[in-house]
């Protein structure tokens, strides 16, 4: 009988990548530029109109930053994307009794043609798991994603039983 009262959850931060350096300097650099630029031209009013730009410049630049949230649930596993620590979408809701095929990603077989990927790892490649299934509207999904042992013990409750891992 499968244990209906299990609950996880993990976050996982992801890596910034070189391009989220790049975006984070940009947008310093033309907040910068702006502001200085509206000081110059709009002295009385200046002031004010500077203080938001760099407000709105602080406030994109934290938003780059993405952290992942899995949730294992009474059979189901959420994904969230959480940006800036203030925003948080749902990327998924995957029923874990339907899951296709599941394991380390190094180990995958190749993605169904017209599969739709939601990637959801910390960008390390280490430790990436996969998982795919049939969602009712999207169709074919692989998720890619880092979880910690206590979502892994939560998936393998639930996983069908060909599908369970095997602990070595």
């Amino acid at each position: 009988m499968v244990n209906s009262d299990f609950y996880a959850e993990y976050l996982v931060e992801k890596k910034p990548t070189g391009g989220d350096t790049a975006k984070k300097i940009a947008l310093g650099a033309a907040g910068i530029i702006l502001s200085a630029l509206i000081f110059l031209v709009l002295f009385p009013v200046s002031i004010l109109i500077v203080g938001f730009i760099l407000y709105g410049t602080y406030y994109l630049i934290g938003g780059i930053d993405t952290e992942y949230e899995y949730i294992v649930s009474n059979g189901e596993m959420d994904i969230d994307k959480v940006m800036g620590k203030r925003k948080r979408k749902r990327l998924i809701t995957a029923p874990i009794t339907e899951f296709t095929s599941f394991g380390k990603l190094s180990e995958a077989p190749e993605e169904a043609e017209g599969c739709t990927t939601v990637l959801a790892a910390d960008g390390t490649g280490e430790n990436e798991y996969y998982a795919d299934f049939v969602h009712k509207s999207v169709g074919n999904v692989r998720i890619i994603f880092t979880p910690s042992e206590k979502i892994l013990e939560g998936i393998n409750i639930f996983l069908p039983r060909t599908l369970k891992l095997r602990k070595n």
